[in-house]
């Protein structure tokens, strides 16, 4: 793949600022990196642009007509580096009296030509910049990492014909940060955050459904209430982040480790065989919409779970007694309740 045109711009939303960084040739080397690493993450999400006429896309179509003139290129690419300047001023306004900040990046924009397709790609990528202290003259320099971790954001447009009325884009967000798409790139979500929320909780759910309820029903229970945990305390969903943390660790109690693993393996697979992004915001109603659970106890009494327990495996147990009978017992901090059922 051929790199037309490449550009570094530091952001500088505190001093108003953008600064020029020049190119060296081994930065094509970064650049290549940085769209396999870009192309292989499965963490994105499909955008589609509102207008051709929104300020981005339209200077990437302009970047594409024009690219044999260097000055003309770089002057939309300057134009583009200080919309967001613009736009992260507008972020850190926002979200200030929260006591949080914008994460500070340089700007890398790439376009690039593959022959094999006879199309463009433009690279829009946000990566941390950092100071440091160069180990030859001790002087003061700043730059960026080459780990692929420090990607803050990154959005890819393919453009295979300049006269489409709409164009794809795949955007990658380290956090929820809806300036990136939504006010700086003036993108649409091709898919809802409402109906991602919807199938990626009921995909896991009848997933454990047929594979862990009917053979480990305690196992059942516990990720259930892991999942639905998760889902209500996270603002942002990263399915394989969520995946990691919520079952990559869980150690089963009656189901066999090889059947977890076929199960999490299922897991895995779902955001592909649903059509569902890897990457959305939550919506709270949809959750609380499927998470209640009633269980029959015996005649006259069913248990019904309306939320996420914390502390599951202590707030609801089963024993037997001597006498062989079975028990459900569950914590409560309820003094009425607590006082109604009580015979001491």
């Amino acid at each position: 793949m051929e790199i037309v045109f490449q550009t570094i711009r530091i952001i500088d939303y505190e001093n108003n600022a953008v600064y020029v960084r020049d190119t060296p040739e081994t930065f094509s080397d970064y650049v290549r990196t940085l769209i396999a690493y870009i192309n292989e993450n499965a963490s994105i999400r499909e955008y589609h642009t509102r207008s051709t006429n929104t300020e981005v896309i339209s200077c990437i179509l302009d970047v594409v007509k024009n690219q044999i003139d260097v000055n003309f290129v770089t002057d939309k690419m300057n134009f583009i580096a200080n919309r967001l300047l613009l736009k992260e001023q507008e972020a850190q306004t926002s979200v200030a009296r929260m006591n949080t900040n914008v994460q500070k990046g340089s700007l890398i924009q790439a376009l690039m030509y593959n022959e094999e397709k006879d199309e463009h790609i433009y690279l829009l990528a946000k990566v941390e910049h950092t100071d440091f202290v160069d180990d030859e003259d001790f002087s003061f320099k700043s730059g960026f990492s080459k780990d692929m971790k420090k990607l803050w954001k990154s959005c890819t447009f393919i453009i295979d014909d300049l006269a489409a009325p709409v164009f794809s884009a795949k955007v990658y967000s380290n956090t929820v940060a809806k300036y990136w798409y939504d006010n700086f790139l003036e993108l649409d979500q091709v898919v809802s955050d409402e109906v991602n929320t919807d199938k990626a909780f009921r995909a896991i759910d009848s997933t454990l459904n047929r594979n862990v309820k009917g053979i480990a029903p305690r196992d059942h229970a516990l990720i259930r209430n892991a999942m639905i945990a998760y889902f209500k305390s996270n603002d942002y969903i990263d399915y394989d982040t969520m995946i990691q943390n919520t079952l990559e660790n869980y150690h089963p109690v009656e189901l066999e480790q090889e059947k977890m693993e076929k199960v999490l393996e299922r897991i895995r697979e779902l955001p592909e065989k649903y059509k569902f992004d890897k990457q959305f915001s939550t919506v709270p109603s949809v959750i609380n919409a499927r998470i209640k659970k009633v269980y029959d106890v015996c005649r006259g009494v069913q248990l019904r779970i309306t939320d996420a327990i914390d502390d599951f495996d202590e707030t609801i147990k089963a024993y037997r007694d001597n006498d062989g009978n079975r028990y459900i017992q569950i914590k409560t901090d309820n003094d009425l309740t607590f006082r109604r059922f009580s015979n001491q």
